[in-house]
């Protein structure tokens, strides 16, 4: 058992402090400022986990959970005990450590484009043994989730209608559209699923391989996907990330690269701006782009290619984008803009870039997540 004073928030989401002897110790459900009493678990000779027992002194940023699911606790938030204000403090703080070896670089204040909750148009939940909701905190336990509000309240209401119907074990997904169409996915064949079609604005549902209605949906104008499909999970955040990510790139038409394009969501916006588009993914988008698009491994399809572009965007998954980055200078586009949604990788990539003659020159970190540790980065590089 120790007692110590939390002095700031990690990526992961857990509470930072240091022990008696210097020790750094991580625990969850902590604020910066408290002074709590924790059972230690995992430990090693530089850092240790544990688990919070007891707030000794409650921190100025500590706040009462609006939802009575993460007081259960439900792990899908990691910190909806901390004020907002301390929450995007955080985030930048993470932003800034990550990227402290980049000479020059420019972090920009974090943006804060959405409101704090019922934000949410996509999301994943979990069904065992018919219970349907999000895993205990550290550990595969379901919590039943009868209504979350970080749901778009539209979505919170087909959640129920879905949960009401029994669905088969696996994993849950849902979207809402634009217009609200809600288009649902369970991993199984399910008896009911069909059944579900037309009830809380459900367009369509997958079960298994099965399809029932009209599960691919237009999310945005000009953006369409099925619950399957990876978009942005807030609104309001995804055009924030756009509009800056379009400033970067900036209006022309010459010719622009773009890795990991998904479904189309930046192709959008640049096709608007005049650039002549090739549009790459590991997999064909559900409905064709109105771009040149190809499809397969990174890597392979960049060695491909025969440049040069005038510039490359990229916004890889988590893992970063290392099996890219020769490629990307073997394009020599003047500029690349890289969107993460994990600050480490893309320090590390960043890094690898500037040994190859690209510099970092400004990143804009944005909260599109709230009550949760995620944190999202438009970076900018320059040649030369």
């Amino acid at each position: 058992m120790v007692e110590l004073t939390i002095d700031s928030l990690a990526a992961g989401g857990d509470g930072v402090g240091r022990d008696a002897n210097g020790r750094v110790t991580f625990i969850p459900r902590t604020a910066p400022g408290d002074v709590v009493r924790a059972q230690i678990g995992k430990s090693t000779s530089s850092f240790a986990r544990a688990s919070l027992v007891e707030i000794v002194t409650p921190s100025p940023d500590r706040v009462d959970p609006p939802c009575p699911h993460f007081l259960a606790g439900c792990g899908g938030c990691q910190w909806q005990h901390v004020a907002r204000s301390a929450q995007l403090a955080a985030k930048h703080a993470i932003v800034v450590a990550a990227l402290r070896k980049l000479v020059g670089v420019v972090v920009h204040p974090i943006a804060d484009p959405g409101p704090p909750l019922h934000w949410r148009r996509r999301a994943r939940f979990h069904v065992t043994a018919g219970t349907t909701g999000l895993y205990e905190l550290e550990s595969h336990h379901v919590i039943a989730i009868e209504t979350c509000p970080q749901l778009e309240e539209a979505l919170d209401a087909a959640l129920a209608q879905v949960a009401s119907a029994s669905p088969p074990d696996g994993e849950l997904g849902l979207v809402i559209g634009h217009r609200g169409d809600v288009a649902v996915a369970i991993d199984r064949p399910w008896r009911g699923a069909a059944a579900l079609v037309g009830k809380a604005g459900i367009r369509g549902v997958i079960a298994g391989h099965d399809v029932h209605g009209e599960p691919v949906i237009e999310i945005e104008r000009g953006l369409w996907g099925s619950p399957r499909t990876f978009a942005q999970a807030s609104a309001p955040g995804n055009a924030a990330l756009i509009a800056r990510v379009r400033e970067v790139v900036g209006k022309g038409s010459g010719k622009l690269l773009e890795l990991y394009a998904g479904s189309g969501n930046f192709t959008r916006g640049f096709a608007e701006d005049g650039w002549k588009i090739l549009a790459t993914d590991a997999f064909a988008p559900e409905l064709p782009l109105t771009v040149e698009h190809r499809a397969g491994p990174v890597d392979r399809v960049i060695a491909e290619l025969h440049g040069p572009f005038d510039v490359v965007v990229l916004d890889p998954p988590r893992s970063g984008a290392a099996e890219a980055i020769d490629g990307i200078v073997r394009m020599r586009p003047r500029t690349i803009a890289y969107v993460s949604c994990d600050p480490a990788t893309l320090a590390r990539d960043a890094a690898r870039l500037q040994t190859l003659g690209y510099r970092a020159t400004e990143a804009w970190p944005f909260d599109l997540m709230p009550q949760t540790s995620h944190v999202e980065v438009v970076m900018a590089l320059v040649r030369g």
